[in-house]
């Protein structure tokens, strides 16, 4: 037996000498190694010898096996789909827009909701990378990484990485000059091949020997984990070998990405139990993993190439984890049955420091593998930090493409005319907020299965309208030229997104054409002239934003008469019109004609019939006449703001019947009379300005009861009375206004008790007694002014303990004394500007702090 050892020892020279390259010895060392080794092993009795190399490094160093949490509870996972779906891209459009209005599912596939998409974030050691300063995509003397780790199977074709600069030659899986790519052996369903180990299993077919070994890196402790917990595995059965390839693979993903130190739940990950019941794992009836799904769970670290072990995975979702970096890996390819991937809100186009932060952008994070992934559906790669030119090239073998999301990275230059030769499956495609330059290609008109185009260059949560610059350190691109009319064939557009760019001209006819559109979103652009008529007869439209562009002079009518619409927003526009009076929308929920300047004529009483309306913005119009009583029908309103008009007339007490109503603006106006006090019925009401009126009469102290209340100007009137006692019940509110009013009587200590208050403008009055010290307990004051009264007394010393102020105006009153040195210790940080009496030769303050005396 011995002796038949030995010449089964040196039969396996002829199989390895073309290896001895990888362990850094020439042919000759080497047979003279193996010939020691062979004559060592004629010692060693036979059952060692075939459990030697599996028992090596059996239990070598302890490793935390079962570190559990209960943060998360283990998801419920649903079966895979059939039809994966499109993802419900983040909103971009103006707060206006609720989740409701956002993009449409496909037919029997489920979405995710906008909400999902950018929420919880990590709290530990994993920041967002955001606002990243402009980057050189390509350093000086970088070259694109390659996987050292990959090894491809024989059934793949060989991939090495190309040449740098001319110089660099290909490498073997640990990073070594080789003239041949390694191959290595698949899993095959039936074995053929007789593994005397687990280890041997694994660097044959998923990692070489060297990280398998190498201490500390990720596939030597995801392998030790492996023996720690199923050492008993037999590789040389089907089943066995799934279980190996998917624990051990399961296991390097996990220590690659920082599991036992960031991850927010880790339920059975690395324990003996099976991987179908860890956490964010789904497995078929056969015990196959098909789903990977952690979402915001901290993963920090790369992703490697030892997934591949997942070889019937079909959803790969480690969404929102914000600190996944250092690119796809090129194994992805090998995923064959892949249909879903998403990856949004990481950084898998960057390199990242210890905390989390960007150093650098990773060219060609994007593995040309991916277009091995023929049953691929849905590809989301959302905020990423992936640069470069788009390479649309990548995408187009994915035959069985629908969704492509490559929203919100670093893609710079023009959109490239190979776009048209994305796979005709594609539905929906997003390239909002990137650097994108030049024009539309006409070639997007090839697309004819396209459902939703989005194309925006910023989102609009983030950035004004309008601007396609947010500074000079993080420029944003902007495409301009006309919209080309070929968008007119793409007949199954539901959705077209193509706003804050520099679009101009008019909009093409062509777009009657497209009968089954649903959302036209075009806001800030420089686009001009009439609406088609053939855009708004459109059946199928629910949502038109013409907004900050230069349409006019005449306002498109006919949208006001389509039953269909949900929002209408044309503001900020040269449109010069009269307001619409006649209306068909059963169905609408927002109405825009925000600074239309020259939209004259006056609210009628058919806006009554709008009983699905939630926001009607009319700031900045030139609308007169009252505010019809009717509108108190309005019992869905939320936001009704009519600032910068020409209203008259008393504020009508009907309004108290929108019990919905958060926000009311009727700022600069010319209303007239007393504030009703049924407004106190108004219960969701946050913001109310009624300032720059006429108004008069006492403040109601019902108000008192709007506990939701934020904002409360009443400012510039002609109000008359007390300020109320009976403001006990604002805990909400942060502004409190009442400047320039005739407003008596003392201030109210119960103001002290209201601890949000940011703001206290008394200005102007002709309030008497003295300062309340209770007013020393709002923390988070930031501004007081009581200047132009005929207050008294000494200032309180208990303002010193307004931490937070920056702004305190007492001038022209009646105090006296000398400002405590403890409210002079807040100068000149935080309190920057203090103005008192103190240079009135009438007023008795001394003052050595302030910083402006009157």
């Amino acid at each position: 037996m011995r002796f038949a050892l030995l010449l089964l020892s040196l039969s396996m020279v002829s199989s390895l000498i073309d290896r001895t390259d990888i362990m850094g010895l020439n042919r000759s060392q080497f047979v003279t190694s193996l010939m020691e080794t062979a004559s060592v092993r004629e010692q060693i009795k036979e059952e060692k010898l075939v459990q030697s190399i599996t028992n090596k490094r059996h239990n070598e160093h302890p490793l935390d096996r079962n570190v559990t949490s209960n943060i998360f509870l283990r998801p419920s996972l649903s079966p895979m789909p059939t039809t994966l779906s499109l993802l419900s891209f983040p909103s971009v459009f103006p707060s206006f827009l609720d989740e409701s209005h956002m993009p449409s599912e496909k037919l029997g596939a489920p979405s995710l909701t906008p909400s999902q998409a950018f929420t919880s974030m990590p709290t530990k050691r994993v920041r967002v990378p955001i606002n990243l300063p402009p980057i050189n995509i390509f350093p000086s003397g970088t070259s694109p990484p390659t996987e050292s780790s990959v090894i491809q199977p024989s059934t793949v074709s060989p991939i090495t990485a190309p040449p740098q600069n001319g110089t660099a030659e290909p490498t073997d899986f640990f990073g070594e000059p080789t003239s041949q790519p390694i191959s290595m052996a698949p899993i095959s369903m039936e074995p053929v091949t007789q593994w005397t180990s687990i280890e041997e299993f694994l660097t044959q077919t998923l990692t070489g020997d060297r990280l398998l070994n190498q201490f500390g890196t990720p596939q030597n402790l995801a392998y030790t984990q492996l023996m720690a917990t199923n050492p008993d595995l037999n590789p040389n059965t089907v089943q066995s070998q799934i279980d190996i390839s998917q624990r051990y693979s399961l296991n390097t993903i996990y220590y690659s990405t920082s599991g036992p130190s960031t991850w927010f739940s880790r339920e059975q990950w690395t324990s003996v139990e099976s991987p179908c019941n860890w956490l964010g794992i789904t497995c078929d009836n056969n015990g196959v993993v098909v789903e990977f799904s952690l979402r915001e769970n901290g993963l920090f670290g790369t992703l490697p190439s030892e997934i591949r072990g997942l070889s019937n995975l079909q959803v790969l979702d480690l969404g929102d984890n914000f600190s996944v970096y250092g690119g796809i890996p090129q194994s992805i390819g090998q995923l064959t049955q892949l249909q879903s991937i998403i990856l949004e809100t990481n950084s898998l186009g960057a390199e990242l420091d210890d905390s989390g932060t960007p150093i650098s952008l990773i060219p060609n994070a994007i593995p040309e593998e991916i277009g091995n992934l023929m049953n691929l559906v849905t590809l989301n790669l959302q905020t990423n930090f992936f640069g470069g030119q788009l390479a649309f090239n990548l995408f187009s073998p994915l035959t069985s493409l629908e969704v492509l999301n490559l929203k919100l990275n670093y893609f710079t230059g023009s959109i490239p005319p190979n776009v048209g030769e994305l796979p005709q499956s594609l539905l929906a495609l997003d390239l909002s907020g990137n650097t994108l330059t030049d024009v539309l290609p006409t070639e997007f008109g090839l697309l004819s299965r396209l459902e939703e185009l989005r194309i925006a260059q910023s989102d609009a949560s983030a950035t004004p309208q309008g601007t396609c610059t947010d500074s000079s350190s993080n420029p944003k691109g902007c495409i301009g030229g006309s919209i080309p009319t070929q968008l007119g064939l793409l007949t199954n557009l539901k959705v077209l997104w193509l706003f804050e760019n520099q679009l101009q001209g008019r909009l093409p006819t062509e777009f009657g054409n497209l009968l089954t559109l649903r959302e036209l979103v075009l806001f800030a652009n420089s686009l001009s002239g009439e609406v088609p008529s053939s855009i708004t007869s459109l059946q199928n439209l629910a949502i038109i934003d013409l907004s900050t562009n230069y349409f006019g002079p005449a306002l498109p009518l006919p949208f006001f008469q389509k039953p269909t619409l949900e929002v209408i927003s044309l503001g900020i526009n040269v449109f010069v019109d009269s307001f619409p009076t006649t209306f068909d929308l059963p169905k609408v929920r927002t109405i825009s004609l925000r600074q239309s300047t020259n939209v004259t004529g006056s609210i009628p009483t058919t806006i009554a019939q709008l009983t699905t309306l939630t926001s009607l913005d009319l700031y900045s119009c030139s609308l007169s006449g009252t505010i019809p009583t009717e509108i108190g029908n309005l019992t869905a309103l939320e936001v009704f703001d009519a600032e910068f008009n020409f209203l008259t007339g008393s504020l009508p007490v009907e309004l108290s019947r929108a019990d919905n109503l958060k926000s009311l603006n009727l700022n600069y106006n010319f209303i007239n009379g007393n504030l009703p006090v049924e407004f106190a019925l108004l219960q969701q009401l946050t913001f109310l300005d009624l300032g720059f009126n006429y108004l008069t009469g006492i403040v109601p102290p019902e108000f008192g009861f709007l506990l939701q209340l934020e904002v409360l100007n009443l400012g510039d009137n002609s109000l008359q009375g007390p300020v109320p006692n009976d403001f006990l019940g604002l805990k909400s509110l942060r502004e409190m206004k009442f400047e320039r009013n005739k407003l008596t009587g003392t201030i109210p200590k119960q103001l002290g008790s209201l601890e949000k208050l940011e703001q206290i403008t008394f200005l102007n009055n002709t309030l008497t007694g003295t300062i309340p010290p209770e007013l020393g307990k709002l923390e988070l004051l930031t501004s007081l002014d009581f200047a132009y009264n005929l207050l008294s007394g000494v200032i309180p010393e208990a303002l010193a303990q307004l931490t937070s102020l920056n702004f305190l105006f007492l001038e022209k009153n009646k105090l006296s004394g000398l400002v405590p040195q403890e409210i002079c210790a807040l100068t000149p940080d935080p309190l920057f500007e203090f103005v008192t009496d103190c240079e009135d030769p009438n007023a008795f303050v001394v003052c050595i702090c302030c910083t402006s005396c009157s």
